[in-house]
């Protein structure tokens, strides 16, 4: 009675197996959420996932931002519309959510494969308020200020494209 009954739990946790994961993770909630077109940033530096731009506080103070798609792209950009600007917690609806202010005065006509955005220090503590948000006046030595920033591209079609954000490492 015993091995009869062990064979029927045996089977039925076989066929739940079976039967358990008839998707293949394809849902919004568990899959890569990588655009069809592949966004870039030229000159940046990544080890792991988000690439970074290093700066240093001492130097002019200028943050040059380079995007650019594959050139046999089916669509070219057409704009930058909006950028968002802040401590590294911003997220892909901080850029689409109307409610929080653009870093640019007014979008950033592209109509091609590479754009780069340039801004300064001096503009991004004019346009940032909170201390999570300002980069620091003075940066101890032996450590380094993150920052990031992520943005919204209309490709030709209208279609959009928020690329991963991009961090800024800022060194004394």
């Amino acid at each position: 009675m015993k091995k009869i009954l062990n064979k029927i739990t045996f089977f039925a946790l076989l066929a739940t197996m079976f039967t358990a994961c008839s998707k293949d993770f394809t849902d919004d909630l568990v899959k890569d959420n990588k655009p069809e077109i592949p966004v870039t940033f030229d000159g940046a530096t990544t080890y792991g996932f988000n690439p970074y731009y290093k700066l240093k506080l001492s130097g002019d103070g200028v943050i040059k931002i380079t995007m650019s798609i594959p050139s046999n792209a089916s669509v070219k950009i057409k704009e930058v519309t909006r950028a968002i600007a802040g401590a590294t917690s911003i997220t892909p609806g901080n850029v689409t959510n109307a409610a929080i202010t653009s870093y640019l005065d007014a979008p950033v006509t592209v109509n091609g494969t590479t754009v780069t955005i340039t801004t300064s220090i001096t503009e991004w503590n004019s346009k940032l308020t909170g201390a999570g948000n300002v980069i620091p006046a003075t940066v101890t030595a032996g450590t380094l200020v993150e920052r990031a920033m992520m943005f919204l591209l209309t490709m030709e079609d209208n279609s959009t494209i928020v690329p991963v954000q991009c961090r800024l490492r800022i060194e004394p």
